[in-house]
């Protein structure tokens, strides 16, 4: 697949190479500097756009002066979780003198190209779909890196920061509360997405609700791969009106269960007598539904703490002197008339 691909940087040698040219005559069309034929000149500029070449400013800045502004890669960006988070990192970013850019995670294989093209003190990553191999490269390249543990990176090496915001712990919490109150037929509705980025089983959410309804030896069901909210509540509604039994739901969002909600309305399901519902990220919105939703907490200001204090003694630390940062952070399981 596409995704799975390592991707190539390509250099001034790679375009010297395919423009039959020297790399001195690149850098001369690059840097603007010195005359350069004009046929020399095209062929170049064709290379250039033939192999979509973008100058390594990472690279630069490693060398020199810092930009003062740090990218955040997300999976999420239009939903509460990451606006509250993003602004509680924005606020101590900007008394370290730090600017932030959020940016949605993208399936194409040029993103990680285009993010080596711009001039980045730091990367947070909070994707579950954001390629390993393309994180390790980053992190080798030198930038400082804080990675949100939305998935197993036991595989990463080098100098970066990781923070365990405790998913794996509160999809248990969510999975055992449940179960406490008898249900045995548990759904989990996985994520919309319009690029077709959704949960596999490395993504704790999902992960850990599989492991989890496992070892209780409990019914387990997904619905997952909607490109739309409309598209979404269908597949809920299909699953729902099946001969096969659910008496619990547990959405990889707030939205997501709400929309189990909805599903459960439109078939005549009454939650939480037949049906209990539990969201993950405790947004506002779980307190003004009817029923109000139980979901699981994460602190967002626990988190920006965390990642600003991480990467501020990774921006300042040598290149390659600083070990792996980590740290454990917890969730609580809110409850609230859904269940």
């Amino acid at each position: 697949m596409a995704r799975s691909k390592t991707l190539k940087t390509v250099t001034r040698k790679d375009i010297a190479a395919a423009a039959g040219v020297s790399e001195t005559i690149v850098s001369y069309v690059i840097n603007g500097n010195r005359y350069v034929r004009e046929d020399k000149r095209a062929r170049v500029q064709q290379a250039i756009k033939d192999l979509k070449y973008r100058p390594n400013a990472m690279a630069r800045a490693l060398k020199g002066k810092r930009s003062h502004h740090i990218l955040f890669i997300a999976d999420d960006i239009t939903g509460e979780y990451f606006g509250r988070l993003i602004g509680e990192i924005d606020r101590l970013a900007y008394k370290e003198d730090y600017f932030i850019t959020l940016c949605s995670d993208r399936p194409d294989e040029d993103f990680v190209n285009r993010i080596y093209s711009r001039f980045f003190d730091g990367i947070i990553i909070g994707s579950a779909t954001f390629p390993l191999a393309n994180i390790q490269r980053l992190i080798d390249s030198g930038v400082a890196v804080v990675l949100l543990e939305i998935r197993d990176y036991q595989s990463i090496t080098g100098s970066f920061g990781l923070i365990n915001t405790g998913l794996l712990k509160g999809i248990g919490q969510a999975v055992d509360a449940l179960y406490e109150r008898g249900r045995r037929h548990l759904l989990f509705i996985d994520r919309v997405s319009d690029s077709g980025q959704w949960s596999g089983v490395d993504d704790w959410r999902l992960g850990g609700f599989l492991d989890r309804c496992n070892a209780l030896g409990i019914d387990s069901s997904i619905v997952s791969g909607a490109y739309s909210e409309e598209e979404l509540l269908e597949a809920v509604l299909a699953r729902l009106a099946s001969n096969e039994r659910v008496d619990g739901i547990i959405g990889r969002n707030d939205l997501c269960a709400l929309i189990g909600m909805q599903g459960c309305k439109h078939v005549g399901l009454i939650v939480p007598q037949e049906v209990s519902v539990i969201g993950f990220d405790d947004t506002r919105i779980c307190r003004y539904c009817s029923p109000t939703l139980s979901s699981v907490a994460i602190s967002q200001k626990r988190i920006a703490y965390a990642v600003i204090e991480m990467m501020m003694s990774l921006i300042g630390a040598e290149k390659g002197k600083q070990k792996p940062l980590k740290t454990y952070l917890d969730t609580a399981l809110v409850i609230r008339e859904s269940v």
